[in-house]
């Protein structure tokens, strides 16, 4: 037994329309994949906490993700009058470090922060301030640490979009000096749910 089906001339063209319609879609989400890139912070400063105190490491951990003496955090420091005495929060130390500061030897810098809850940061806010060469800290499991470095996966699809998937994260533990004082939080063994937030700061002149 035969059924012939008839088209009109609109049904024709809207089905023309939803295949083009679904071509163009499987092709923009096209990708090339590329696994296992790195990315590093450079020339990463080793400040060590004067002690294993909450402030003292804070201000430390500052000091590493800022990069520059004269900006963070010793005496005649841009922001000796604005680091931290007391165990904050990241997000109340971005807001603490925030705005205009002027350094010892003239001209003044500003700083922004950027804080995530832990529940709300992407992959794409981390490797972003890595690739710009600007560390970030973080707060895993009630300790603080820097994070200088990332592995991840890279997916370039053919409409230009990027994306990242993280696997593991470089860190430095300001409280050691010796081997102790490098590890990483990998995303396959280790709890996110445990990561309370992540702070970025940039500064401008």
């Amino acid at each position: 037994m035969r059924f012939t089906v008839h088209f009109s001339g609109s049904t024709l063209i809207t089905l023309m329309l939803f295949c083009g319609n679904a071509f163009a879609q499987e092709v923009n989400n096209a990708y090339v994949f590329h696994p296992d890139q790195e990315v590093h912070v450079a020339s990463l400063p080793a400040v060590v906490a004067a002690s294993t105190n909450e402030p003292d490491v804070m201000l430390a951990s500052l000091a590493t993700a800022v990069m520059n003496p004269d900006v963070c955090c010793g005496r005649n420091s841009a922001l000796e009058d604005q680091a931290p005495s007391d165990g904050k929060s990241l997000k109340e130390l971005g807001a603490k470090v925030r705005g205009k500061h002027y350094l010892d030897a003239g001209g003044s810098i500003v700083v922004t922060d950027q804080y995530w809850p832990g529940a709300s940061v992407n992959a794409q806010d981390i490797v972003g301030s890595l690739i710009a060469q600007r560390p970030l800290l973080i707060d895993w499991d009630g300790h603080l640490y820097v994070v200088y470095g990332a592995l991840f996966d890279e997916y370039r699809y053919n409409d230009g979009r990027i994306e990242w998937v993280i696997k593991k994260l470089s860190l430095v533990d300001t409280r050691f000096s010796d081997k102790g004082r490098f590890l990483s939080f990998d995303r396959q063994t280790d709890d996110w749910g445990k990561v309370s937030g992540l702070l970025a700061l940039a500064i401008t002149r």
